[in-house]
């Protein structure tokens, strides 16, 4: 690693790029999605990388998609990417969300759709518009634009906020009112085994992690911190035997929550905070499962078996991460305040 990383540093500096390495906070400066997102992503950019969520710049309204290790050194060489110009799908929002919703459900509900379930995106560009898309604040778009892969998209762009390319046409256009999504979870393997939490019985957890590149954002911790106010408020915390991380996905985003007084606020509830970095969603570090039979929820992107270690994870929303983990069990917000009061009033 240490050679790579001498390797990096070389590269950039002959080639006159700026090296993003590790962080004053002991973990990295961002991860790379989120970085681009935050300082070089610009509205009409094409942005290339290696790695699928790099579709996740499309936030700011670049064209952005992963390619191959070959193909980017090919292009390094040649200047040049080769690449077919894709169908789009409209994705047309409307309406607003409910409190306790958020992107994360939009799309996890967008996963289920009939007309998106079953990788019929593949190879396709999802574009994100309509009044309900407009609503959402930047870090909501990149959660949407960040899981376009997980419907098999090539990536997912948003429209941009003043009307253009009226006379458009589409190879599909799908409707959704933001006001009818309702909290969702993946289940184990697959982020498209996408259901109604609802519907789910209220599995025991060994451990919650909110951070990566969807879960790692500003807005995301203003989330966790709305369900961890809550508890603090009670005079509950993460029970014990319940592992309970957040971890943010740049040192900005850090600085934001250590301002706003959300590391407080987390680890006064239990929750240990880890500085800026990927973490358990590429299976490195805290917040990985260590046996088979290990509960995690997640706010990550994917849930692929062996992906953040040997045990089952369910994706879920930062809202209902951190009820979980407050809770002890996959939980809505809703349900971990009953619960929470209901021990209250017996004690």
């Amino acid at each position: 690693m240490e050679d790579l990383g001498t390797r990096q540093r070389d590269f950039a500096a002959r080639s006159g790029g700026r090296f993003v390495g590790p962080g004053a906070s002991g973990g990295s400066e961002a991860i790379c999605h989120t970085y681009l997102v935050e300082n070089v992503a610009r509205p009409g950019d094409v942005v290339v990388g290696t790695d699928s969520h790099t579709c996740s710049s499309g936030a700011v309204g670049a064209f952005a998609f992963g390619v191959g290790a070959t193909d980017i050194a090919a292009a390094w060489y040649t200047r040049e990417v080769l690449v077919k110009v894709p169908e789009v799908v409209r994705i047309d929002l409307t309406g607003r969300v409910r409190p306790g919703v958020c992107a994360k459900d939009v799309m996890l509900t967008l996963l289920a759709h009939p007309a998106i379930a079953g990788s019929q995106t593949i190879g396709r560009a999802l574009l994100f518009a309509g009044p309900g898309c407009a609503a959402l604040n930047l870090d909501e778009r990149t959660t949407l634009c960040n899981m376009a892969v997980e419907a098999g998209a090539m990536t997912g762009i948003i429209e941009p906020d003043e009307p253009s390319d009226e006379g458009a046409t589409y190879a599909d256009v799908v409707e959704l009112d933001l006001a009818r999504v309702e909290p969702m979870v993946s289940l184990p393997g697959d982020p498209r085994n996408a259901v109604l939490l609802s519907s789910v019985r209220p599995v025991p957890v060994d451990c919650v992690y909110g951070g990566s590149c969807t879960g790692g954002k500003a807005y995301d911790m203003d989330m966790y911190a709305s369900v961890f106010a809550l508890a603090r408020a009670r005079g509950v915390r993460v029970p014990a035997g319940v592992r309970a991380y957040v971890q943010m996905g740049s040192e900005a985003v850090l600085a934001y929550a250590t301002e706003c007084g959300y590391v407080r606020l987390f680890e006064d509830v239990g929750v240990t905070v880890l500085p800026p970095s990927c973490g358990a969603c590429i299976n490195a570090g805290p917040g990985v499962s260590e046996h088979a039979d290990e509960v995690t929820v997640s706010a990550q992107n994917r849930n692929f078996p062996g992906r953040s270690g040997p045990g089952q994870v369910y994706l879920a929303s930062p809202y209902t991460v951190a009820a979980s983990a407050i809770a002890g069990r996959l939980s809505s917000v809703e349900d971990m305040l009953d619960g929470v009061d209901g021990a209250l009033e017996s004690r």
